[in-house]
């Protein structure tokens, strides 16, 4: 048999599909036949038919994304998994900044540092951001007006000031973050609806250390506050980094504070992140919280610092309104975790005020310049955690590869029900990157792309595998593209798509946008960014 590998790139508005065939060696020549029977006519001994062909089966590599990005699709009884793999751009923002221009994964986001009264985010300006990747999936025959020929533009208003759908369906809005969610192993699974973008149902969290309705996948930190320790009085963060914890691939953790590859703490961002193009490691995100019968993987790599002053002083005062009253449960759960995680109990003050003193002084010891991020992290079971990732960064050809991962069907109205791609129904994702360089500073999107496992319908085929834990990325299909131009930026919402200035508004129901815009009307750029 032979082993055919394809992808399928556009260009400029057309498709063009390359095949390429395995090495195929050629038997033997078979031996002579014996003569046929004796009366019948006609049937003398025949030459015996030459052997088969031998067949040398070879897995070709999948060869350099040549474009700006690049998705695959493949899916088990259970599971789908979407792998996207991008070029990460040269950073324009912070403009004026040693970041400037230099090609890193974005995987640290929304920085604190202390600002000479406490830990703060850098001023507006100043400011790092992630690389993200994120898609809306429906079906292509969507009750969605116009999603399946125009993708997440349906759902753009006000030149992009404005997300929302104009009918009373839910999109659904996969969401990969590199310093919010990917760190720890997840992407945000979201929606869009009539109102607005809106995060996937919370359930019943099992935690209630920052908000008091429940803590989400995420959510900020804030600097502490009082004068029971300097820890307090000089404005340090709630959540460091539990320094000599062990984690999985033999990672401790290094410092309080965020660090570089050689475990040096950063000091300053603009020249301190750029160098750190390993991540393999998470040394962005602190996770706060972990149901390890969720999720079995030891992700937890913070320390809470507001229970170490409890526990060194018995104040109360610093901690949010809602676990200011020792006697209830939700102080009990978050009193227990953190024992446990910090080794220290609740009555040995001496160790709590011990570890207060050396996080201090290691802020200290950096010209407190030492810095955290903003965002924590909690992992549970919920509709916000159906979505799990996987990453790596290529840092010679400055590529992303990321791999999102759901079940086929959640039972979550908010998300689309994918187990009908088995029976070849077409599906729709318009999906896009977000970059501190791609222009437009950080939004570059993609046009629809139809995938099923029809090939008649399908821009891309999605293949079926019999294990997604054990899938061949190099014998998955691969649909390879470039970003829409961003000078059509300003055009890419409803109002322009579907109004009289769009020449093309009356056929937005009937046609795709390549149908008209090819050769020198693509809305495609013509070649990488940078």
């Amino acid at each position: 048999m032979k082993y055919v590998w394809f992808f399928r790139i556009i260009l400029s508005g057309f498709l063009f599909v390359i095949i390429s065939t395995s090495c195929v060696k050629e038997g033997p020549i078979g031996l002579p036949g014996k003569d046929g029977i004796d009366g019948k006519d006609g049937k003398d001994g025949q030459d015996g038919k030459d052997g088969k062909d031998g067949v040398f089966v070879q897995i070709p590599p999948i060869p350099p994304l040549e474009t700006q990005a690049r998705v695959q699709v493949a899916f088990d009884d259970y599971e789908v998994a979407f792998k996207f793999t991008w070029k990460s751009q040269q950073k324009k923002m912070p403009a004026g900044f040693a970041s400037e221009g230099q090609n890193y994964p974005g995987q640290f986001h929304d920085i604190l540092k202390h600002n000479g009264t406490k830990f703060d985010r850098l001023p507006s300006g100043e400011r790092l951001e992630e690389d993200r990747i994120t898609f809306m999936i429906d079906k292509y025959e969507s009750e969605i007006p116009f999603f399946g020929k125009a993708g997440c533009a349906v759902s753009c208003h006000a030149e992009m000031t404005s997300h929302h759908l104009l009918s009373d369906n839910i999109l659904d809005h996969w969401h990969w973050r590199g310093g919010r969610s990917g760190p720890m192993g997840y992407a945000e699974d979201a929606a869009v609806n009539n109102v607005g973008r809106i995060r996937d149902n919370l359930g019943t969290p099992p935690t209630k250390f920052i908000r008091s309705g429940g803590d989400r996948l995420r959510e900020d930190q804030a600097a502490l506050a009082g004068s029971a320790h300097p820890v307090l009085s000089d404005g340090l963060p709630r959540f460091v980094f539990n320094k000599g914890k062990l984690l999985p691939g033999n990672y401790v953790v290094p410092s309080y504070f965020l660090t570089n590859s050689g475990n040096q703490i950063i000091t300053d961002p603009y020249t301190g992140i750029p160098a750190v193009k390993d991540v393999s490691k998470n040394r962005s995100l602190m996770v706060v919280y972990q149901d390890p019968w969720f999720d079995n993987e030891n992700k937890v790599n913070a320390l809470d610092l507001a229970y170490l002053v409890w526990a060194a002083t018995s104040e109360v005062g610093h901690l949010p309104a809602h676990l200011q009253d020792t006697g209830t449960p939700d102080f009990t759960v978050w009193k227990n975790f953190w024992a446990s995680q910090s080794g220290i109990s609740p009555d040995d003050s001496a160790a709590a005020l011990a570890k207060l003193d050396d996080v201090h002084a290691e802020w200290v010891a950096s010209d407190k310049n030492a810095m955290v991020t903003r965002s924590v992290g909690f992992i549970y079971s919920s509709d916000q955690h159906d979505i799990s990732s996987t990453r790596s960064y290529d840092t010679a050809r400055n590529e992303w590869s990321v791999v999102l991962t759901r079940r086929l069907t959640t039972g979550s109205n908010r998300d689309a029900d994918l187990s009908d791609l088995e029976n070849g129904t077409p599906y729709t994702i318009a999906f896009a990157m977000h970059d501190e360089g791609g222009g437009e500073i950080t939004h570059n999107r993609a046009l629809p792309v139809t995938i099923s496992t029809d090939d008649d319908v399908a821009d891309l085929l999605a293949k079926k595998v019999n294990y997604l834990g054990g899938v061949n990325w190099r014998e998955i299909p691969a649909y390879d593209t470039y970003w829409v131009d961003q000078s059509h930026t300003a055009n890419f919402n409803y109002e322009f798509l579907t109004g009289s200035q769009h020449p093309g508004s009356g056929s937005l129901a009937t046609m795709n946008c390549v149908d008209c815009h090819n050769n020198e009307n693509s809305l495609l750029t013509s070649g990488l960014l940078n």
